[in-house]
Protein backbone atom coordinates (compact mmCIF):
# COMPACT_ATOMS: atom_id res chain seq x y z
CA UNK A 1 0.00 0.00 0.00
CA UNK A 2 2.87 2.48 0.96
CA UNK A 3 4.79 1.28 -2.25
CA UNK A 4 1.05 2.29 -4.77
CA UNK A 5 1.52 5.51 -2.47
CA UNK A 6 4.67 6.60 -3.00
CA UNK A 7 4.50 5.76 -6.92
CA UNK A 8 2.06 7.79 -7.62
CA UNK A 9 2.55 10.96 -4.96
CA UNK A 10 6.60 10.86 -6.15
CA UNK A 11 6.06 12.01 -9.63
CA UNK A 12 3.57 14.71 -9.08
CA UNK A 13 5.72 15.80 -6.42
CA UNK A 14 9.11 15.69 -9.21
CA UNK A 15 7.03 17.56 -11.77
CA UNK A 16 5.35 19.70 -9.26
CA UNK A 17 8.96 21.45 -8.30
CA UNK A 18 10.23 20.89 -12.06
CA UNK A 19 7.35 23.45 -12.52
CA UNK A 20 8.08 25.27 -9.93
CA UNK A 21 11.20 26.26 -10.66
CA UNK A 22 11.02 26.56 -14.55
CA UNK A 23 8.01 29.47 -14.28
CA UNK A 24 10.30 31.61 -11.98
CA UNK A 25 12.92 31.76 -14.72
CA UNK A 26 10.53 32.10 -17.84
CA UNK A 27 8.35 35.68 -17.85
CA UNK A 28 5.32 35.68 -20.47
CA UNK A 29 6.17 39.04 -22.56
CA UNK A 30 2.71 40.84 -23.08
CA UNK A 31 1.72 42.75 -25.80
CA UNK A 32 3.35 46.74 -25.50
CA UNK A 33 3.70 49.87 -27.25
CA UNK A 34 6.39 51.66 -28.71
CA UNK A 35 6.18 55.44 -28.88
CA UNK A 36 8.17 57.00 -31.37
CA UNK A 37 8.76 61.01 -31.93
CA UNK A 38 10.43 62.25 -35.10
CA UNK A 39 11.05 66.42 -35.16
CA UNK A 40 10.99 66.95 -38.75
CA UNK A 41 11.13 70.00 -40.77
CA UNK A 42 9.33 69.51 -44.12
CA UNK A 43 9.33 71.98 -47.20
CA UNK A 44 5.62 72.33 -47.67
CA UNK A 45 4.26 73.62 -51.03
CA UNK A 46 0.59 73.02 -50.86
CA UNK A 47 -1.48 73.62 -53.86
CA UNK A 48 -5.65 73.15 -53.61
CA UNK A 49 -6.22 70.53 -56.15
CA UNK A 50 -8.38 67.37 -56.10
CA UNK A 51 -4.35 65.25 -56.02
CA UNK A 52 -2.00 64.74 -53.54
CA UNK A 53 1.58 66.09 -53.38
CA UNK A 54 4.26 63.35 -53.06
CA UNK A 55 7.01 64.55 -50.01
CA UNK A 56 10.46 62.49 -49.54
CA UNK A 57 11.31 59.89 -47.32
CA UNK A 58 11.42 60.62 -44.06
CA UNK A 59 13.69 58.39 -42.63
CA UNK A 60 12.54 56.41 -38.65
CA UNK A 61 14.90 54.12 -38.30
CA UNK A 62 13.39 52.44 -35.63
CA UNK A 63 15.61 49.78 -34.05
CA UNK A 64 12.71 47.40 -32.27
CA UNK A 65 15.34 44.88 -31.53
CA UNK A 66 17.15 46.91 -29.21
CA UNK A 67 13.58 47.98 -27.45
CA UNK A 68 12.33 44.56 -27.14
CA UNK A 69 15.60 43.52 -25.42
CA UNK A 70 15.82 46.67 -23.09
CA UNK A 71 12.05 45.29 -21.78
CA UNK A 72 12.66 41.39 -22.15
CA UNK A 73 16.79 40.81 -22.43
CA UNK A 74 15.88 37.17 -23.32
CA UNK A 75 14.52 38.07 -26.51
CA UNK A 76 15.15 39.47 -29.56
CA UNK A 77 13.55 40.36 -32.67
CA UNK A 78 12.66 36.86 -33.50
CA UNK A 79 10.43 36.38 -31.17
CA UNK A 80 7.90 39.28 -32.86
CA UNK A 81 4.65 38.10 -33.35
CA UNK A 82 2.50 40.88 -34.65
CA UNK A 83 3.20 44.61 -34.93
CA UNK A 84 0.70 46.87 -35.76
CA UNK A 85 0.40 50.71 -35.74
CA UNK A 86 -2.22 51.60 -33.62
CA UNK A 87 -1.88 56.04 -33.49
CA UNK A 88 -0.25 58.15 -35.16
CA UNK A 89 -0.44 62.53 -34.90
CA UNK A 90 1.29 65.06 -36.26
CA UNK A 91 1.70 68.11 -33.76
CA UNK A 92 2.79 71.54 -35.07
CA UNK A 93 5.76 73.39 -33.88
CA UNK A 94 6.33 75.99 -36.10
CA UNK A 95 6.59 77.58 -39.23
CA UNK A 96 8.63 80.69 -41.44
CA UNK A 97 5.80 81.90 -42.77
CA UNK A 98 3.09 81.55 -40.04
CA UNK A 99 1.51 79.03 -41.66
CA UNK A 100 -0.52 75.39 -39.60
CA UNK A 101 -1.12 71.89 -39.93
CA UNK A 102 -4.79 73.48 -41.46
CA UNK A 103 -3.22 74.00 -44.42
CA UNK A 104 -3.56 70.33 -45.03
CA UNK A 105 -6.63 68.75 -46.30
CA UNK A 106 -6.23 65.66 -46.61
CA UNK A 107 -3.30 62.96 -46.03
CA UNK A 108 -2.19 59.53 -46.17
CA UNK A 109 0.73 57.92 -44.77
CA UNK A 110 3.04 54.78 -45.79
CA UNK A 111 5.61 53.00 -44.68
CA UNK A 112 8.76 51.55 -46.56
CA UNK A 113 11.71 49.76 -46.22
CA UNK A 114 14.43 47.83 -47.94
CA UNK A 115 12.83 45.01 -50.64
CA UNK A 116 9.24 45.81 -49.45
CA UNK A 117 6.61 47.49 -51.12
CA UNK A 118 5.67 50.58 -49.36
CA UNK A 119 1.85 50.22 -47.44
CA UNK A 120 -0.33 52.46 -46.76
CA UNK A 121 -0.82 53.24 -42.79
CA UNK A 122 -2.88 55.35 -42.36
CA UNK A 123 -4.75 58.59 -43.89
CA UNK A 124 -7.38 61.82 -42.43
CA UNK A 125 -9.59 63.61 -44.79
CA UNK A 126 -10.96 67.20 -44.51
CA UNK A 127 -8.61 68.91 -41.87
CA UNK A 128 -9.79 71.63 -39.88
CA UNK A 129 -7.19 71.67 -36.91
CA UNK A 130 -4.28 73.70 -37.01
CA UNK A 131 -2.04 72.71 -34.34
CA UNK A 132 -2.78 68.42 -34.97
CA UNK A 133 -3.43 66.16 -37.66
CA UNK A 134 -4.59 62.58 -36.09
CA UNK A 135 -4.33 59.89 -38.75
CA UNK A 136 -6.83 57.48 -38.99
CA UNK A 137 -3.99 53.96 -38.89
CA UNK A 138 -5.42 51.48 -40.89
CA UNK A 139 -5.21 47.64 -39.42
CA UNK A 140 -2.31 45.82 -41.26
CA UNK A 141 0.75 43.90 -39.77
CA UNK A 142 3.55 45.41 -40.46
CA UNK A 143 6.21 43.08 -38.99
CA UNK A 144 8.31 42.80 -41.85
CA UNK A 145 8.69 46.99 -42.22
CA UNK A 146 10.01 46.53 -38.24
CA UNK A 147 12.38 43.74 -38.40
CA UNK A 148 14.29 46.52 -40.51
CA UNK A 149 16.26 49.41 -39.02
CA UNK A 150 16.09 50.72 -42.31
CA UNK A 151 12.34 52.50 -42.27
CA UNK A 152 10.73 55.62 -43.31
CA UNK A 153 7.76 57.35 -43.96
CA UNK A 154 6.27 58.98 -46.88
CA UNK A 155 3.74 61.42 -46.60
CA UNK A 156 1.52 62.43 -49.70
CA UNK A 157 -0.87 65.77 -49.06
CA UNK A 158 -3.66 67.56 -50.65
CA UNK A 159 -3.54 70.98 -49.69
CA UNK A 160 -6.81 73.23 -48.00
CA UNK A 161 -5.53 76.28 -50.00
CA UNK A 162 -2.07 77.29 -51.55
CA UNK A 163 0.61 77.49 -49.85
CA UNK A 164 4.26 77.72 -49.64
CA UNK A 165 6.35 77.11 -45.94
CA UNK A 166 8.30 75.15 -43.87
CA UNK A 167 6.56 73.64 -41.37
CA UNK A 168 8.47 72.06 -38.39
CA UNK A 169 6.18 69.05 -37.19
CA UNK A 170 6.27 66.31 -34.73
CA UNK A 171 5.48 62.81 -35.88
CA UNK A 172 3.97 60.48 -33.68
CA UNK A 173 3.79 56.84 -34.88
CA UNK A 174 2.54 54.16 -32.08
CA UNK A 175 3.17 50.50 -32.20
CA UNK A 176 2.01 47.57 -30.59
CA UNK A 177 4.33 44.52 -30.59
CA UNK A 178 3.25 41.09 -29.80
CA UNK A 179 5.91 38.39 -28.96
CA UNK A 180 6.28 34.74 -28.05
CA UNK A 181 8.59 32.27 -26.80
Amino acid sequence: MIKKFLTLILPVCFLSLFSLTSCDDLEIPVPFDIPVTVEQTLPFATVQTSSYLRYPEIALNLDVDATIKEKYPKLSINNLKSAKLTGFTIEYISSNLGNKLDIINSAKIYIKAPNLPEVLIGTVENNTNPNQLVINTIDTELIDYLRSKQNSLILEVKGAKSSVDELKVNLKPVFKISLGL
